[in-house]
């Protein structure tokens, strides 16, 4: 799944800047957002263990923080499409209420990668923009915690996107990007302090992103 995940965020790149050729007579059609992002999630889990829910029992996915990069093309005066994809994050499951109260279940280290098209709006030395588009969390690696044998599964969701450009000089400038992301994935293990039954999790993740850094029009 890691491979075909980056082989397809490699070709979607590869496609934009081939059309790069093809736009010479177009002035500063591409546009790029690189630096940190914070993660921060909304979760919200439903655990069941040998067949039976478990009342009260809840999980967290701690957030995290990583490299975010952005890259879009001008479609239309004032749209962009891009493409959101960073360095992949390593969140850690732990288990809130009931019987996995404070225990950390797992590991997961995830790409999430986001396609959208957002309208930009002239406000003077301000450029803030709307959007909304679609996500796919790829799940890259699972490892083991209180739950063994733990596999989380890829998921798609869809996004919300609000920001604002701060022009600078020369097509740089900075910028702040914040996405929200609506997705739920499963989550599949056997419980070895219970005796080894199996259990499964409908995990919402809902999470939010906070994106700063440097912009780029070229």
């Amino acid at each position: 799944m890691s491979k075909l995940f980056w082989m397809r965020i490699a070709s979607a790149f590869s496609m934009m800047l081939t059309l790069t050729a093809h736009a010479q007579s177009a002035d500063k059609k591409f546009w790029a957002h690189v630096g940190p992002v914070g993660v921060q999630f909304n979760t919200d889990t439903r655990l069941v263990v040998a067949g039976a829910p478990v009342n009260g029992a809840n999980a967290d996915a701690k957030n995290n923080v990583s490299l975010g990069v952005e890259i879009g093309y001008e479609v239309a005066p004032s749209v962009i499409v891009s493409l959101t994809a960073g360095l992949p994050p390593t969140t850690t499951l732990i288990g809130k209420g009931g019987p996995v109260d404070g225990l950390q279940l797992g590991r997961v280290k995830y790409g999430p990668a986001v396609l959208s098209a957002h309208y930009h709006f002239d406000a003077g030395s301000f450029k803030p923009y709307v959007g909304a588009g679609i996500n796919y969390t790829a799940v890259l690696e699972s490892k083991d915690g209180a739950v063994a044998e733990l596999d989380v599964k890829s998921a798609w969701g869809s996004v919300l996107q609000v920001g604002v450009d701060v022009p600078l000089s020369n097509g740089w400038g900075l910028f702040l990007d914040i996405k929200k992301i609506y997705v739920k994935t499963t989550a599949r293990g056997t419980v070895p302090a219970f005796g080894g039954p199996p259990a499964e999790a409908s995990i919402r993740l809902n999470p939010l992103l906070v994106h700063a850094g440097i912009s780029w029009r070229f």
